[in-house]
């Protein structure tokens, strides 16, 4: 079984490879070649997994341009963006002259993470570096209808994508597998597919998931499959994190998951000995997971929830970078208990996950950000003071059952 994450092992490399969204594919293209300077930027919009990054980074291959890369979401200032972006964008000049090529071409991806508690005019920027370029700029969004990135999209030209459809879907994961040696059922597939909801990136992590370690995948292998509410579930959190051949990436699988931070940290633990080799690997690893345990027990301690980058931090990335004795396929590991205990809990979990939502929704932030930078202190004004309580109940259409969660006493 491979030691790299197939959504990479089997990441187009030429257009005609693109799964889905034949449409969107042809206008990007167009717009690629008739692009001059001063057009408009291009906005590929629609569900994860559709292949928008995919798109940008084939295309670019294909036309000759050098792909320069960057993240809105972990770039959110005025002067990081132009920092990172307007150098490339407005002189592009050296690249050409060194290498006789088309030129550059700036892909920004999660433009619809911009906003919120911790932009200072990073969508300001965004559009100065559109308005000034002299290289195509493409830009990634599952959501760009925010009204503040309304004079955004008025920059570009809006390229939408679709959910890919089950027939591409299963067609691709029958080819996976018949690279991978796997004998899947069709009825397998279809069940993959189904919860992947168009989402290719899914699609293909769940069928590594479930077929590591085997040479076969039948119905009953995959029927504890649940839908996906796009976020990654343990298995392919701890898939990522193992694989990460760097420290961002590793960082992204946490940021992707909902997975409960003390349950990713037993879990981690309970799989080490079956994923590392070496022996100098492995004590590393566990080292890191301590530090990691220690911030953790901090931030239990003191609701110092400033602790929890660095609890999250090494247990990813210090798992991630301690991989140098090598890895062994195997087959993941779940503590029992833990297990039980998310499956008694699960009603809690979606009404935090709903709460998160309505938050999120009033305050312009993300459900992770909800969770993790609103939510504890929302605990603490409801357990404390009734009347600020009532008006944020109030003003959130907080329902019953959401206000008495905020207001229960966690046992200690």
């Amino acid at each position: 079984m491979s030691d790299r994450m197939w959504t990479e092992k089997y990441r187009p490399d030429t257009l005609s490879l693109i799964v889905g969204n034949e449409e969107a594919k042809s206008t990007f293209i167009a717009w690629l070649k008739r692009w001059k300077i001063g057009d408009k930027a291009a906005l590929l919009y629609g569900p994860p997994g559709t292949g928008k990054t995919t798109l940008a980074q084939v295309a670019s291959k294909e036309f000759g341009y050098r792909l320069i890369e960057m993240n809105a979401s972990d770039v959110r200032t005025k002067e990081a963006i132009m920092r990172v972006a307007g150098p490339t964008a407005i002189e592009d000049s050296l690249f050409k002259t060194l290498y006789k090529g088309t030129g550059s071409m700036l892909f920004i991806d999660e433009v619809d993470g911009i906003f919120g508690r911790e932009d200072r005019g990073g969508v300001g920027a965004v559009l100065k570096i559109i308005a000034e370029a002299k290289i195509p700029i493409v830009l990634a969004a599952n959501d760009p209808w925010n009204p503040r990135l309304r004079y955004l999209r008025q920059a570009c030209e809006t390229i939408r994508f679709y959910e890919i459809r089950p027939p591409m879907l299963i067609a691709l994961l029958k080819r996976i597998c018949r690279s991978e040696g796997i004998d899947a059922d069709k009825e397998a597939l279809q069940i993959i597919v189904e919860n992947s909801r168009g989402d290719i990136r899914s699609a293909t992590n769940d069928l590594q998931s479930l077929a590591e370690g085997r040479k076969t995948l039948k119905v009953s292998d995959v029927e504890r499959l649940s839908p996906r509410d796009r976020q990654a579930d343990v298995q392919e959190t701890l898939r990522k994190i193992f694989l990460a051949e760097n420290f961002k990436q590793a960082r992204r699988a946490l940021d992707e998951s909902d997975i409960d931070y003390e349950m990713l940290l037993q879990t981690l633990h309970d799989n080490l000995p079956f994923k590392y080799v070496d022996p100098s690997t492995l004590a590393s690893a566990y080292n890191k997971l301590s530090q990691a345990d220690v911030f953790l027990g901090r931030i239990t301690r003191t609701q110092s929830w400033s602790l929890l980058s660095y609890a999250l931090e090494l247990m990813a990335a210090g798992i991630a970078s301690a991989n140098e004795g090598g890895y062994r396929s195997a087959q993941y590991r779940f503590p029992p208990y833990k297990i039980m205990l998310l499956a008694r809990t699960k009603a809690e979990r979606e009404l935090k996950k709903n709460l998160c939502l309505r938050v999120g929704s009033k305050c312009h932030v993300s459900s992770r950000v909800a969770n993790n930078d609103f939510l504890p202190f929302m605990k603490v004004i409801f357990r404390n003071d009734a009347s600020l309580a009532s008006s944020i109940a109030s003003w959130l259409q907080l329902e019953g059952e959401m206000v008495k969660y905020l207001k229960q006493v966690e046992a200690s």
